[in-house]
C-alpha cells in the first residue's frame, strides 16, 4: 500500500448522488448525522477511505446545499483530486457551478466528472445533459476532464471510475512535509476513555507521538497521545494524510472547528494578509474597495473588509491584488488559498463572489491604494524563494527579522531557508546579528541617520566631545534592537566614519571648539579643587563665586566630570571626588568586615563629616547595594 493518501473530494448540487456515490465505491455511509439521516442530504463533511490496486485514497464528501457552503469550502480545502457530481435527470445546477467555481479557486486542478443517475434517465436526455455540461466545463481546470456515467444503484460506470483515479493519481505530486505543521480542524470531539479528539486534512509539515501541540487562535495546547489516518495508528503523519488526533490535556471546549492545530511557536495569528483576488463574472456589480465579506480559509469561516491595492473597485472577472483585514486572527501561510462570499445570493447562483491566494501575512497595514503598494506586492507574489526571505526582511525595515518569525511567515523548509539566508549574507543583501537579520538597505539608512544626528550633536554643541551612545539611540528608529543598533555601531567604527570612547560617540574630525578646549582645562582645575575638598565640599551653585569663574563654564565642566566618572552625584546639590568616595568606601568595608555591622557614631567618625554629608554617603552606599539599613545601623548586604 502507498504510504501517501490522495485526497479526493466531491463536490456537486444537493441530492445529486454524491453520498451514494461514495458509498457504492467504499461501501461507507459517510452520513452520520441523524438528521442526515432523516433529511436524506449530507449537512456536514463525511470521510471514508478507497483503495485501488495498491493506491489510497481518503474521501471528502461535501454537502451540496447552498446554506452548507462553509462544510464545502472545509473540505475542499487540501483536497487532490475532485469528483463534480452532476445528476444526470437534473443536469447542472446552482450549486454545480458554485462549487466549481470555488474548487477552482482553491487551486485544485485534477479532477474527474461523474454523471450519477443514469439509470434514470435516455440516451437522448443524456446527450442533452452532457452538451450543456460542456458549455458548462469551458475554460476550467475540467475542460479536458473525462465524463464518466455512473450509476451508483447497478454499479455501471463504477470500474471506469476508478480506473481513471488509478490513472490521475499518479500524475498528484506528493505533498512535501515542509515548514511548520498545521492541521485546520473540521471536527471536534470527545471519545469515551480517550478525552478530546480533532480531525483533520494536514496542509504542512510533521507531527508525531508526544509532540506538544496547541491550537491556533486560541492558544491551548496539549500533547499528542495518539494518531490515526483512516482507523490505522501511527506514530507520525505528515502533509497531505487526512488523519485523527487525540490531544491529552485539551478540554473538548477549549478547541473548536476552524481552529489550526499547530506546534507552539511554529505559527503566529495574523490580522493583516496580501494576497491575489479574483473576482467572479457572474458577480453583478463592481466590487468597491473596503467592502465587507465573508472569508473561508481552510476550515475558518470569518469576517473581512477587502482592500484594494490599486484602484477604487474590481470589476466582474477581473483580478487585483488585495488586502484583507480580517475580524479574527488566522493562522495562514503564503501559498494558501481563500474564498470570499457576500451576503446577496446572485441570481441561479450562491453567494461566492471570487477567491485568490496568500502572497503575505503579518502584512503591514494598506493606508491608501496606489501603483506604489501594487507594484511592491506584485513583487512580492513573484518572487522566487531567496528573493521572498530577502523583501520580507527588507518590508520589516530597522527592527530586522528572526529566522524563527521568518519560518512563520514564509512556511519553507528549514534546509531551504537556511540557505536563502547564508546565500543573502554572503553576497551583502542581508545583515547577520545571531538569529536576527537586517536588509542593507535598511542598514544603509541607519547610518545615514546616525551620521547625521552625530553631526547634528557636533554643531548644536561644538564644545561636547561628542554624543552619549544612548542619546545618539534615541534618535534612531525605535523598532531598532538594541542588538542590532550595536552590530550598526560596531560597522561603522570598522569604516573609521566615527570612534567610540567612553560611551560617548564623536566624528573622527571633530575636535572641540576653544570652548570646549577651555571647559577641559577648567575641569583639571576642578578635579584639584574636589580632591582638597574630598567629602566636604561646597554646593555646585558655590563653587562659580568661591572660584570667581562664570557660572556656565563651571556647569558645563562639572557635567563632563561627572559624565567620565571623575566625580560623582551623589544628590543634585552634592557632588565629591571619585577617589575620595573609593576610599571611603574600601573604609566602609573593612569596618563591615571586622564588625558585621557599623553605627550611626561610627559611620560619622569614618567619614570626619556632620549629618550633612554623612546621612547622604550612608544612603548613597544603600543604593549601591553595599549596605542594607536594619534599624538604627547597616550591615553587609546580604546577611
Amino acid at each position: 500500500m502507498d504510504t501517501y493518501p490522495i485526497i479526493l473530494g466531491t463536490a456537486g448540487h444537493i441530492d445529486h448522488g454524491k453520498t451514494s456515490l461514495v458509498r457504492a465505491l467504499t461501501g461507507i455511509d459517510t452520513d452520520r448525522l441523524k438528521e442526515e439521516k432523516e433529511r436524506g442530504i449530507t449537512i456536514e463533511l463525511g470521510f471514508a477511505h478507497l483503495d485501488i490496486a495498491g493506491r489510497r485514497f481518503g474521501l471528502v464528501d461535501v454537502p451540496g446545499h447552498e446554506r452548507f457552503i462553509k462544510s464545502m469550502v472545509a473540505g475542499a480545502s487540501g483536497v487532490d483530486l475532485v469528483l463534480l457530481v452532476i445528476a444526470a435527470d437534473e443536469g447542472v445546477m446552482p450549486q454545480t457551478r458554485e462549487h466549481l467555481d470555488i474548487c477552482q479557486l482553491l487551486g485544485i486542478r485534477r479532477g474527474i466528472v461523474v454523471l450519477t443517475k443514469v439509470d434514470l434517465v435516455d440516451e437522448a436526455w443524456l446527450e442533452l445533459v452532457v452538451s450543456d455540461l460542456k458549455k458548462t466545463l469551458a475554460g476550467t481546470f475540467l475542460d479536458q476532464a473525462l465524463v464518466i456515467p455512473v450509476s451508483s444503484r447497478t454499479g455501471l460506470g463504477l470500474d471506469l471510475l476508478r480506473e481513471e483515479l488509478f490513472r490521475l493519481a499518479a500524475s498528484v505530486p506528493g505533498r512535501l512535509a515542509t515548514g511548520p505543521f498545521r492541521l485546520p480542524l473540521d471536527r471536534v470531539f470527545t471519545m469515551k476513555g480517550f478525552g478530546t479528539v480533532v480531525t483533520g486534512t494536514i496542509l504542512g509539515g510533521r507531527v508525531g507521538l508526544g509532540d506538544d501541540v496547541v491550537a491556533l487562535p486560541g492558544g491551548r495546547g496539549g500533547k499528542v497521545r495518539g494518531i490515526q489516518v483512516h482507523g490505522q495508528a501511527m506514530a507520525e503523519a505528515r502533509a497531505g494524510m487526512r488523519c485523527a488526533i487525540n490531544v491529552g490535556g485539551l478540554e473538548r471546549d477549549e478547541v473548536m472547528r476552524g481552529e489550526i492545530l499547530s506546534h507552539p511557536g511554529a505559527l503566529e495569528p495574523t490580522r493583516l494578509i496580501d494576497g491575489t483576488f479574483r473576482y467572479l463574472s457572474t458577480c453583478r456589480a463592481p466590487l468597491a474597495s473596503r467592502a465587507r465579506v465573508l472569508v473561508h480559509h481552510a476550515t475558518a469561516q470569518l469576517m473581512a473588509t477587502v482592500v484594494l491595492a490599486e484602484g477604487k473597485e474590481l470589476t466582474p472577472g477581473a483580478e487585483a491584488l488585495v488586502q484583507l483585514r480580517l475580524e479574527t486572527p488566522i493562522s495562514a501561510l503564503p501559498g494558501d488559498r481563500f474564498i470570499a462570499r457576500g451576503f446577496t445570493a446572485l441570481e441561479h447562483y450562491g453567494t461566492t463572489i471570487g477567491g485568490g491566494e496568500i502572497v503575505r501575512v503579518h502584512a503591514p497595514k494598506l493606508r491608501r491604494s496606489s501603483q506604489e503598494a501594487a507594484v511592491a506586492l506584485r513583487a512580492l507574489a513573484e518572487a522566487q524563494p531567496t528573493e521572498r526571505v530577502a523583501l520580507e526582511v527588507h518590508h520589516a525595515g530597522p527592527a530586522g527579522m528572526s529566522r524563527p518569525t521568518l519560518a512563520g511567515r514564509i512556511g519553507l523548509s528549514p534546509a531551504i531557508l537556511d540557505n536563502a539566508l547564508n546565500r543573502l549574507v554572503q553576497v551583502g543583501d542581508l545583515v547577520r546579528d545571531g538569529d536576527l537579520f537586517l536588509h542593507s538597505e535598511s542598514l544603509a539608512r541607519l547610518e545615514s541617520a546616525a551620521l547625521s544626528a552625530v553631526d547634528a550633536f557636533h554643531q548644536d554643541k561644538p564644545h561636547k566631545e561628542g554624543i552619549p551612545k544612548e542619546e545618539l539611540r534615541s534618535r534612531l528608529p525605535r523598532a531598532l534592537p538594541a542588538r542590532l543598533f550595536d552590530a550598526l555601531l560596531t560597522a561603522l567604527v570598522r569604516r573609521k566614519a566615527i570612534s567610540i570612547e567612553r560611551d560617548i560617540v564623536r566624528r573622527p574630525r571633530h575636535a572641540p571648539s576653544e570652548a570646549a578646549r577651555a571647559t577641559t582645562d577648567l575641569a583639571e582645575q576642578l578635579v584639584a579643587k574636589f580632591h582638597e575638598w574630598a567629602l566636604e565640599p561646597p554646593r555646585p551653585q558655590e563653587i562659580p563665586e568661591q572660584l570667581g569663574l562664570p557660572e556656565g563654564r563651571v556647569r558645563a565642566a562639572l557635567d563632563m566630570l561627572v559624565r567620565t566618572g571623575r566625580l560623582v552625584r551623589i544628590k543634585p546639590d552634592y557632588v565629591v571626588d571619585r577617589e575620595s568616595l573609593d576610599a571611603l568606601r574600601n573604609q566602609l568595608a573593612m569596618h563591615l568586615k571586622a564588625h558585621g555591622q557599623i553605627t550611626p557614631q561610627e559611620w560619622k567618625a569614618i567619614t570626619g563629616t556632620t549629618r550633612k554629608y554623612s546621612i547622604p554617603l550612608a544612603e548613597h552606599f544603600d543604593a549601591e547595594k553595599v549596605t542594607i539599613r536594619v534599624g538604627e545601623v547597616r550591615k553587609p548586604r546580604g546577611i
